[in-house]
């Protein structure tokens, strides 16, 4: 008896299905992207309960006529390829006709579709069987309700996600959309509720509606054309850097894709300006013609194989690198100084600008701006490692810089300065070193350790409250640990959809502060999505970096000698909540032996 036989016809549509459909965003991903095909300008997308019981696409595109309508159904029918060799002139973003036979063989599909200036169809489809096929009312464009995704494949249904989490993923999947193509105007709502409403703009409207003012003075113009290449589009300064990936988006001919060889381009021109693991935003568009890549590859077209990959990375990063070469642009809320700055790298990964030194006259419109040649980058990476390495060393051999209690008396009341950065001290065993930030950021670690396991910290009220716009899923976060927020001190009220308004502060923080701590505790809480103790000292760590003094402040004496009672009275004043060391303790002994006094 033959082992080998036909599937049932049903059977295939499903497995096929499982290639291209996996959740709901998959749907409403070859959904929109047949409206932008048809070369409609205004789409709205209702949702309910995440995509578990309704996802429907509306359009004003060009419609279907009655044959075209029954005809989308049936597999690899399509009215975008006709022959082989189109495969390689492809402008479209669908082209294998499998999306809408896929999407109705496991679902209940009802799509209602007319062309210009004639009567429109309604065609009903449960799970690839056709269940009614009539005449309707005339309509513009195109309506496709998908309803009960994967009511006939239970497996598969038990699969997907809480609504929330679906619709997390189907947020995201419309910002893609609302990026790529800002000449369209896009409308999502979720169980009746608006979730974004963005009309025709232009590119830095359109992120700026998506994502708030914050990004308006954030974003820097791209724009490159090295034949047969062009890049253009925006990419952020360093307040616009996040700890999580996703906000980064890369679009081929229109097309978003992953590669991770192209987002490796970008960041290694940032790489000399943020640390491992921050990542800064991007909407990039890179233009070259179709026969140079095939997006034939998989089955949601993400992944493209290109003829000359490399010469593409050195295009992107090139076309950044030219945009960071203005380093003033890159540094968050500059404001000139009347001196050129001497430009380094401080421990929160944003820039520091050193004050000229006394009796300078230099004026900064007499100067050239300071800029990052790109081929010092592989030595700025180098002296990166060196000091990572250096840091390990630091930590391994902690206890040796600990210095005993009755050596720490200082033998002077004067406490010194050095850099805007050092304190320094003199005790009775020779000299101790202390890095003012790092110092402070331990003092406010433990006290909002403390605050967020008791009572909370009292707020300051701001003179001028600031606002705040989170991306849908972002707020819904901010929900869940309010509690914690209000612990270290934030008092927020809710201003609109998916926005705050922050009244109150906590009491060590600078005013202007306070949007981008939340924004980081809110994207900590995303990438672990529980509360623990680990999580209670991530809070506690972005709160103390993000409100510490920085290297560059400079302090009065009574401000210095209060700084090193605080740090000596926390429970481990010896290094900071990420591991850097806090103090060195430079002996007599040490000292006599550099000056060749003893050998």
């Amino acid at each position: 008896m033959a082992k080998i036989h036909h599937l049932e016809s049903t059977l295939v549509d499903q497995i096929a299905a499982g290639e291209v459909i996996d959740r709901p965003a998959s749907v409403l991903k070859e959904l929109i992207e047949n409206s932008l095909d048809s070369g409609a300008d205004n789409i709205e997308v209702h949702v309910i309960k995440g995509g578990h019981e309704l996802i429907q696409v509306s359009d004003n595109g060009c419609g279907m006529s009655q044959e075209d309508i029954k005809m989308a159904f049936m597999r690899h029918a399509t009215s975008k390829i006709q022959h082989l060799e189109d495969l390689n002139s492809i402008k479209t973003l669908g082209f294998r006709g499998e999306a809408l036979p896929s999407i109705a063989s496991v679902s209940m599909f009802t799509a209602l579709s007319s062309e210009k200036n004639s009567n429109g169809f309604e065609i009903k489809i449960n799970g690839s069987d056709e269940k009614s096929f009539n005449p309707a009312a005339r309509i513009t464009g195109t309506t496709c309700k998908v309803q009960n995704l994967f009511y006939n494949t239970p497996a598969r249904r038990k699969f997907l996600k809480k609504p929330e989490t679906e619709q997390a993923v189907m947020n995201a999947m419309m910002r893609r959309f609302m990026l790529s193509r800002p000449e369209v105007a896009f409308k999502l709502m979720s169980n009746n509720k608006i979730v974004y409403e963005v009309p025709v703009q232009n590119l830095s409207e359109r992120i700026n509606a998506i994502y708030g003012t914050a990004f308006k003075g954030g974003i820097l113009p791209v724009d490159l054309k090295k034949d047969p290449y062009t890049i253009t589009g925006f990419t952020g300064n360093l307040s616009l850097v996040k700890k999580r990936l996703g906000e980064q988006y890369l679009f081929l001919n229109g097309r978003f894709i992953k590669n991770r060889l192209l987002n490796s381009a970008i960041f290694s021109a940032y790489q000399s300006l943020i640390q491992r693991g921050e990542f800064p935003f991007f909407v990039l568009f890179l233009e070259m013609p179709p026969d140079l890549f095939d997006v034939n590859v998989h089955p949601a077209k993400l992944e493209v194989r290109f003829i000359n990959e490399w010469q593409i990375y050195h295009v992107i990063k090139t076309s950044i690198t030219k945009v960071l070469q203005d380093i003033l642009k890159v540094i968050p809320d500059y404001k000139s100084p009347q001196y050129f700055p001497n430009i380094t790298h401080n421990e929160t990964s944003t820039l520091n600008l050193d004050k000229a030194p006394s009796g300078s006259i230099a004026s900064f419109e007499q100067a050239p701006h300071k800029r990052i040649d790109p081929d010092t980058v592989g030595l700025l990476d180098n002296n990166r490692v060196q000091l990572q390495d250096a840091h390990v060393r630091m930590e391994s051999t902690l206890d040796d810089i600990k210095i005993p209690n009755e050596d720490l008396q200082p033998i002077s009341d004067h406490i010194w300065q050095i850099h805007s950065k050092y304190l320094i001290t003199e005790i009775k065993s020779g000299l101790i070193i202390i890095d003012q930030h790092v110092a402070h950021e331990r003092v406010l670690f433990e006290e909002a350790k403390k605050a967020i396991e008791g009572q909370g910290f009292p707020s300051q009220t701001v003179l001028f409250p600031q606002t705040l716009k989170l991306q849908p899923e972002e707020y819904e976060s901010l929900l869940e640990i309010t509690h914690y927020l209000n612990k270290i001190g934030f008092r927020f009220r809710e201003f609109g959809e998916n926005t705050i308004i922050i009244d109150e502060i906590p009491p060590d923080i600078n005013w202007g502060n306070e949007s981008q701590i939340i924004r980081e505790i809110i994207d900590q809480y995303i990438s672990v999505k529980k509360i623990d103790p680990s999580f209670i000292d991530q809070i506690a760590a972005i709160y103390a970096c993000k409100s510490a003094i920085k290297a560059g402040d400079q302090l009065k004496p009574e401000e210095r000698i209060h700084l090193i009672d605080r740090l000596f009275s926390t429970d481990h004043p010896y290094y900071c909540p990420h591991g850097r060391p806090i103090i060195i303790n430079l002996s007599i002994n040490e000292l006599d032996q550099r000056f060749e006094r003893i050998t």
